[in-house]
């Protein structure tokens, strides 16, 4: 199992590089979750003090993801309806095969 300065490690490392190429408000989203994740103690005794924290993290990383999917146009618009239809076609390729 990596020791936790290694995850730290490479939570800031992912973080640096969000920061490099990503829009203001993923950078924002991205260093709410490393705050979140670095406020998690993993040693944490008291069971509900750690579900709380875990749920902060779970919280923010699914935010992240969110504004990601967001501001990388994975979730078309309404003016987007080719390319709605040929999602749909696609889809519906993927379950025929």
């Amino acid at each position: 199992m990596p020791q936790a300065w290694e995850l730290s490690s490479d939570l800031i490392g992912a973080l640096q590089g969000v920061r490099l190429c990503g829009n203001v408000h993923v950078i924002a989203a991205a260093e709410i979750l490393v705050a979140a994740t670095s406020e998690l103690g993993l040693g944490e005794k008291n069971a509900d003090r750690f579900q709380r924290q875990a749920g902060t993290v779970v919280a923010a990383r699914d935010a992240f993801l969110g504004i990601c999917w967001e501001d990388l146009a994975y979730t078309s618009r309404w003016w987007q309806v080719r390319r709605r239809i040929k999602e749909r076609r696609f889809l519906r390729g993927q379950v025929a095969h």
